[in-house]
C-alpha cells in the first residue's frame, strides 16, 4: 500500500464498497482514495455481483454492508461462496446491525470478519491495509 496521498496503478489492489447509504459509501470511499487506493463503489448486492463477474479483476476487500435493496449483503455473500471463482475473495462485512449479523453469522461464510458501524478512519484504515497491502493475508 502507498502512502497517505500516493497512488496505486496495481488494479488487483482495489475495494468494492457495497452500501445503499450513498453518505456512508461516499466517506469510506474518499477516506480509502485520500491514503492511495482504487475505490469502486456499488448501492447493493446486484451491482458488486454485477462489478465481481465483469471481467474485472478482482477487489483484494469487499467492505460489505447487510442491509440493502435489491439483494442484501446475505444474498451476495451466499451468491459469492456458491461461485468457486467468487468464494474466496475477503469480506468484511460493515453494519449497524451487529445482532443481526452475529445471529446469521454462518451465512456470511468463515473467515468473513466484522467492522461495526459507527468506525474511526483509523480502523477502517487498519482493516481495509490488513487485506490489501502486498504480502498480507488478512486478520486471523
Amino acid at each position: 500500500m502507498t502512502e497517505p496521498g500516493g497512488s496505486r496503478d496495481d488494479a488487483q489492489h482495489y475495494v468494492l464498497v457495497v452500501d445503499d447509504d450513498a453518505d456512508i459509501r461516499e466517506t469510506i470511499e474518499t477516506i480509502l482514495s485520500n491514503y492511495g487506493l482504487q475505490v469502486k463503489g456499488t448501492r447493493d448486492g446486484s451491482e458488486a455481483l454485477a462489478v465481481l463477474r465483469s471481467g474485472r479483476p478482482h477487489p483484494c476487500v469487499i467492505l460489505l454492508d447487510l442491509m440493502m435493496p435489491v439483494m442484501d449483503g446475505f444474498e451476495l455473500r451466499a451468491r459469492m461462496i456458491a461461485d468457486p471463482s467468487l468464494a474466496d475473495i475477503p469480506v468484511v462485512v460493515v453494519t449497524g446491525a451487529g445482532l443481526l449479523a452475529d445471529r446469521r453469522s454462518a451465512e456470511l461464510g468463515q473467515g468473513t470478519h466484522m467492522l461495526r458501524k459507527p468506525f474511526d478512519r483509523t480502523t477502517l484504515l487498519s482493516t481495509v491495509t490488513a487485506y490489501c497491502e502486498p504480502g498480507r493475508p488478512g486478520p486471523h
